[in-house]
């Protein structure tokens, strides 16, 4: 029998049962993008709310043709409320948003035995984890709670680490994931500084930004006065409308851009595609400029279709992989039900006028219906070949009965 060989790299001593220090800064895409940006939030809180309608379920048997198990069953309990505080639907749209902010998701599995079905699991947040590696793997994690000065030691077997992929990762995958706010960080930055600079606008002036040329020279007294005087009368929103009056020594010059000259439109567009690139979230989904200046209710749905099969389905992989590894016991595991995503369901009757066409030459339907993807129980008769129009099995037509002797 094949033996398996140790892992080829060996990590530095150093390194061994220690802590490893996380590279990305949770806090900062926290409060600087997720909390702030309206871009940012918006395409997160999409993904976390469409992955959340696929469920997680329980079946026994074999998994093509999966037997659900019964509601009382322990682990189908716990696909339907993972703990008593969360539904399944805010537990996983919590994983999804920890994943894409931080570019890591850990959940911690309760057990009431070594090796049983987990009683509950509760996400832990990703800037409280720390991996501690060992000589070619992870020996385990360490949580630290807020304001708390121990740190609570977690095994392997008792933590699901989902990440994305991190090419810089010190521990050659078994690591920290990278997240995608890691690459849209400055796109975000350039945002947000536009974000500000409107809200200043409109608090401070209408008057794009100038100076006050007098043909006499001012005493520092007389340019304070000039100056209060100026934002008292024409400073704020709500005095746009005011006419300026100026003395015949006095003159104002612009020395700043219009919105036209900045181009706010391309800066707006450029910043949006770049933010939501890392995310894979089509713009027209969660109404952008550059969405809506192209949005229609074909390509929307064709976009819904997208983010699933590039972007959804994918990452819902990375949580049923380590889902299922972690939480079966048995003959019971666990499987996405993707019957509540609407974007993934098939138009059935193009597929069913297909499987008639097929069953018409000859071939059973059971294997027809298999054969275009239609996934309907199997019947009597199924497995008999017919000719349509005869109402006789393909058999006797072939193979025609001998016919009774005459009297």
């Amino acid at each position: 029998p094949a033996t398996q060989k140790s892992a080829p790299y060996i990590f530095p001593t150093f390194l061994n049962g220690q802590p490893n220090w996380i590279m990305s800064d949770f806090g900062a895409y926290v409060n600087e993008g997720y909390s702030l940006n309206s871009v940012i939030y918006s395409a997160v809180s999409y993904k976390a709310r469409a992955i959340a309608k696929a469920r997680l379920r329980a079946y026994t048997g074999d998994r093509e043709n999966p037997e659900l198990l019964p509601p009382d069953h322990p682990l189908q309990m716990l696909c339907k409320r993972p703990n008593e505080q969360q539904s399944w639907v805010e537990f996983q749209q919590q994983r999804e948003t920890y994943l894409n902010i931080a570019g890591n998701s850990y959940t911690y599995l309760d057990r009431a035995t070594r090796d049983g079905i987990p009683t509950a699991l509760y996400n832990l947040r990703p800037d409280r984890v720390r991996i501690v590696p060992g000589d070619k793997t992870v020996k385990g994690y360490l949580y630290v709670p807020e304001n708390f000065s121990q740190r609570v030691p977690i095994l392997p077997r008792d933590l699901i680490h989902v990440k994305f992929p991190n090419p810089w990762d010190p521990l050659e995958g078994m690591g920290y994931g990278l997240s995608p706010m890691t690459p849209l960080a400055q796109s975000g930055d350039v945002d947000n500084a536009v974000t500000a600079f409107l809200k200043q606008f409109f608090e401070s002036g209408a008057m794009v930004n100038g100076i006050i040329k007098t043909k006499v020279p001012l005493e520092d007294a007389d340019v304070n006065r000039i100056r209060t005087r100026w934002r008292e009368t024409y400073g704020g929103s709500d005095k746009w409308a005011d006419v300026g009056v100026l003395d015949s020594e006095t003159e104002y010059q612009r020395i700043g851009l219009t919105f036209e000259e900045m181009g706010f439109t391309t800066l707006d567009e450029r910043n949006e595609s770049r933010m939501l690139g890392p995310f894979g979230v089509p713009p027209q989904l969660i109404f952008t400029r550059y969405g809506l200046a192209r949005n229609t209710f074909s390509n929307a749905e064709e976009a819904r279709k997208a983010l699933w099969e590039d972007t959804l389905l994918p990452e819902l992989n990375l949580f049923y992989e380590d889902d299922d590894y972690y939480l079966s016991n048995g003959d019971a595991f666990t499987m996405y039900d993707l019957g509540d995503v609407p974007a993934l369901q098939v138009n059935s009757g193009p597929l069913i006028e297909m499987a008639f066409k097929l069953i018409s030459v000859g071939m059973p339907p059971n294997q027809a219906f298999a054969e275009v993807g239609l996934r309907f129980k199997k019947y009597p008769g199924g497995d008999t070949s017919y000719m349509l129009g005869t109402f006789k099995t393909l058999d006797q037509l072939l193979n025609p009965p001998k016919p009774p002797p005459l009297p």
